[in-house]
């Protein structure tokens, strides 16, 4: 096998925090590289990188600072190198914490209201289901839960969306009333619940298929066919 043979070691790209660098292989297959550098302390630092690799992004490092990057190719128990490039981070870009007039304008009082339930509403109801519908006058919520017993007053829980103001709860019993309760949920902390009460429809009982009525029984002709002294005979 050939002696293996580090190429050239270039900055490729660089934030504030972090160093892209990328080499060339002059010679011969690596099993892995490692870079190597000193953090702001002083505390060396080592970067693993696999043998089909020949970039890497090296993370966690201070901004506007100079760096100076070690590489290493490693074969077997060989370890060829080091290829060396001194690099500077960019400098922290200064983040504006003050909203401007505009964002105070809508931003801040919307993040400050509480969020509030209005009324709960029953919209419709089936043999095993019935829709709600709620308002919400003020702020905005992460999500809503719907809770009610069931006939054998085991609690169910529905969820439902932050964006949704209507929901159908379904698998319910035909003519059964049912106590809805809606709670919304905002930041961890749970408001409500606003309640409903609402009635399924009955169960609708399905009409037997027509049949047609039995023929009314009528009589025929009576005739006289045989007269004797003591007897009539007759036929229908």
């Amino acid at each position: 096998l050939e002696q293996p043979l580090l190429g050239e070691l270039t900055v490729t790209g660089v934030t504030p925090d972090s160093l892209r660098l990328s080499w060339t292989v002059a010679q011969g297959p690596f099993d892995s590289f490692m870079v190597q550098y000193k953090d702001a302390q002083g505390q060396p630092q080592a970067v693993p990188v696999a043998g089909d690799e020949n970039e890497v992004t090296v993370p966690g490092l201070d901004p506007d600072r100079k760096y100076k990057m070690n590489l290493y190719g490693l074969r077997g128990r060989q370890r060829v190198g080091p290829e060396s490039v001194v690099a500077k981070t960019a400098p922290q870009e200064d983040v504006d914490e003050t909203p401007s007039p505009t964002e105070l304008g809508t931003e801040a009082p919307e993040s400050s209201e509480e969020p509030l339930l209005g009324e709960l509403t029953v919209t419709g109801s089936s043999p095993d289901s019935l829709s709600l519908s709620w308002t919400v006058p003020q702020g905005r919520f992460d999500s809503f839960t719907v809770q009610y017993k069931d006939r054998d007053g085991r609690p169910q829980v529905v969820r439902i969306g932050g964006e949704e103001s209507e929901v159908t709860v379904g698998g319910l019993e035909p003519g059964h009333k049912y106590k809805m309760h809606l709670y919304g949920l905002h930041e961890g902390q749970r408001v409500g619940p606003v309640s409903a009460v609402g009635v399924t429809a009955p169960q609708q009982e399905e009409t037997p298929p027509a049949t047609k009525p039995p023929l009314e029984p009528r009589l025929g002709e009576l005739t006289v066919t045989d007269v004797t002294p003591n007897s009539v005979g007759l036929s229908g």
